[in-house]
């Protein structure tokens, strides 16, 4: 990508790509901030927290965006980052890069379409979790120390996605299971739900959608189907 167009601030730029969307304003319009548009985005977040896990993967695009070789990079950023040359060729995102983001998602622009949007979306955003599409869903997961009888439930609805042929008592289940329960061959005789798969539940809620599914993504439909309330 062209250094310059990269900081291009509220330029007008290709067209979203994948699963994103296209807001756009009419001419006597107010531009508004990167940020509040943003909102708009269903399976994306901007990262806003210090210790967010995907931070380094962000760094990681944008810095091999400036590359010229395999092992060496421009020695001037697109955003002007003041310790570039310094940090180009780490892998750990710095305070430096993370300030750039939460400067520029600040920045107002016309539309989904500008440049500047579409750098901020790329190199400031990650895929948003499971466990934030239920909390805006107005889904939440099952208490795993209560809520017994809805745990029940979905466990029943669980097996029975898994039924290999017959029903019932004489139900013959899939040799392997949709999320491989530790044990599946024995708690799939089960009626109560089993530890096992209350502790999938957990694991699975703290996974990233693709963002490009969002609410559609088959991991977000199965938690919500069988984990939550």
């Amino acid at each position: 990508m062209d250094v310059k167009m990269m900081g291009a601030v509220g330029s007008v730029g290709a067209a979203a790509t994948g699963g994103g969307f296209y807001l756009a304003f009419k001419e006597n319009q107010t531009p508004v901030t990167i940020s509040e548009l943003f909102k708009k985005e269903k399976g994306l977040k901007l990262m806003t927290e210090d210790g967010d896990a995907k931070w380094n993967e962000a760094w990681v695009k944008y810095r091999d965006d400036h590359k010229i070789t395999d092992n060496t990079y421009k020695d001037e950023d697109g955003w002007g980052i003041s310790n570039w040359k310094e940090k180009r060729t780490g892998g750990d995102a710095f305070a430096e890069f993370k300030r750039e983001c939460e400067k520029r998602a600040k920045v107002a622009v016309q539309d989904t379409k500008s440049q500047e949007y579409q750098n901020v979306k790329k190199y400031c955003s990650r895929p948003k979790k499971i466990s934030e599409l239920l909390s805006e869903a107005g889904r939440t997961l099952l208490d795993k120390s209560k809520d017994t009888e809805l745990w029940n439930k979905s466990w029943s609805n669980y097996k029975l996605v898994n039924v290999e042929s017959g029903s019932g008592t004489s139900a013959k289940y899939k040799a392997s299971d949709t999320w491989t329960i530790a044990g599946w061959e024995s708690k799939q005789k089960e009626e109560s739900a089993p530890e096992e798969y209350k502790t999938q539940c957990e694991t699975k809620v703290g996974g990233y959608v693709d963002p490009e599914k969002a609410f559609e993504d088959e991991t977000f439909k199965q938690v919500k189907s069988w984990c939550t309330k």
